[in-house]
């Protein structure tokens, strides 16, 4: 069943550290109002990432300075005032960048969690906006090298909420609405979306990581279904009988697609794919934890988050095009996503903080049919456990919730391509 309604973002951040986290994303939790104090020492001197979470839109301000005690004489300081109508970087107190788009200035209040960031390192400063990743900076400033001593020796963190300087005392009621992470790691580069084996991997390789790059759920999904098949001795023509199913209109492939049309609200004939699920539910992921996906040429899905989840995708058939963006907005198409495409049996991944919103398309218009794999699971740190999908609906005015319900149980959707190619050869 779907909501074409506002639905609440299904990634509600910890309170707490995260763990299993790796690929540079903050993994250390702070809260201002735990700990009664606006400030903070950062892991690291000089270097590292800080993102602030929030749910309530409301201005806030970031410094980031070399004194522990902030307007002290001495005080080298990198400003982020993000509010409703401007987003502002600046080295004390001279503007370096500022935004007044939409998508770089404060979101309006939509019940959804949404992510900014700051990042220093050598002689840069990176203010962004969505994942934590060098491909959505908005800011990217170079201080000159006579101040970039002093970038190194910043190492506190300064915060101030709406303006306010009693945010402790005054602004209680936000508390659960915010969340700070700090990582030791600078925003430098973007980690590569493919996974190679770790026999074939090598530093020389720019385009893949392997398997122990990734988190420990990641690991373990991508092991379960690396080896995955879809023609076998039994039946080497499933494929095949798949292909067939979509272009008959007797096949119970194109009968489903035909029926899926509205499936994403406002009828799309385009916007349909077949869900295959293998296995039973555990509740160790929304919905089951394996489904194979079936996308006819042409055909795609709407932008969607995965509940916050561990992911990993394989082609098993074809090939795919995915669109990751920074989050999931009602006008996601005023970000640059990062295209990536995946040609059969390659391996990407999404972690609850990367490659989380995305669209999948088979970029194939007249070729064959895509096929793919798609396993998740939940984080330990995941004390929600959110069931559904989130989605842009098809009119592109609202943000729905996809209950990731099956179409057939795999064994069971092998034998029906079985019993249909069976009676094709008799005719």
């Amino acid at each position: 069943m779907n909501f074409l309604i506002s639905v609440r973002n299904a990634g509600i951040p910890p309170k707490h550290d995260r763990t299993d986290v790796v690929l540079g994303q903050p993994d250390k939790h702070w809260c201002p109002w735990n700990s009664n104090t606006c400030s903070n020492k950062l892991p690291l001197t000089g270097k590292g990432t800080v993102e602030i979470m929030l749910e309530k839109s409301m201005p806030f301000e970031l410094h980031l300075s070399n004194r522990a005690m902030p307007t002290v004489e001495g005080e080298y300081k990198i400003s982020l005032l993000v509010d409703n109508t401007e987003a502002r970087l600046s080295v004390n107190g001279t503007a370096r960048d500022s935004s007044t788009l939409i998508q770089h200035i404060l979101h309006k209040d939509d019940g959804k969690w949404h992510t900014y960031w700051l990042s220093i390192f050598d002689s840069i400063i990176k203010y962004g906006v969505g994942e934590v990743r060098d491909a959505f900076t908005i800011f990217n400033i170079t201080v000159p090298e006579t101040e970039k001593d002093m970038l190194k020796q910043v190492s506190y963190l300064h915060v101030k909420m709406n303006n306010n300087e009693n945010m402790l005392g005054e602004l209680k009621d936000i508390k659960d609405n915010v969340r700070f992470f700090f990582g030791k790691e600078p925003v430098v580069r973007d980690p590569a979306m493919f996974i190679i084996p770790q026999d074939k991997y090598s530093i020389q390789i720019k385009s893949a990581i392997p398997p122990s790059e990734l988190e420990k759920p990641c690991r373990s999904l991508y092991t379960s279904v690396v080896n995955f098949s879809l023609n076998t001795p039994d039946f080497p023509e499933f494929v095949e009988a798949i292909e067939r199913s979509i272009k008959n209109s007797n096949g119970w492939c194109h009968k489903k697609l035909e029926e899926k049309a509205n499936r994403f609200g406002r009828p799309n004939p385009m916007a349909t794919y077949l869900r295959i699920t293998y296995g039973q539910k555990l509740g160790t992921s929304p919905g089951h934890a394996y489904v194979i996906e079936i996308w006819p040429p042409g055909h795609f899905s709407p932008i969607h988050n995965h509940s916050s989840a561990y992911g990993i995708i394989r082609v098993l058939h074809g090939r795919l095009l995915a669109k990751v963006y920074p989050e999931l907005t009602i006008k996601p198409f005023q970000y640059a996503p990062i295209e990536q495409i995946l040609e059969q049996d390659q391996v990407t991944w999404m972690l609850p903080k990367l490659n989380q919103t995305h669209q999948i398309r088979n970029p194939d218009l007249y070729g064959s049919s895509a096929i793919s794999i798609q396993c998740y699971q939940y984080g330990k740190e995941d004390s929600v456990h959110y069931e559904y999908f989130d989605y842009l609906a098809n009119d592109g005015g609202s943000i729905a919730q996809f209950n990731p319900t099956s179409d057939m149980d795999y064994d069971e959707f092998k034998d029906l391509m079985k019993k249909e190619w069976d009676q094709f050869k008799k005719t």
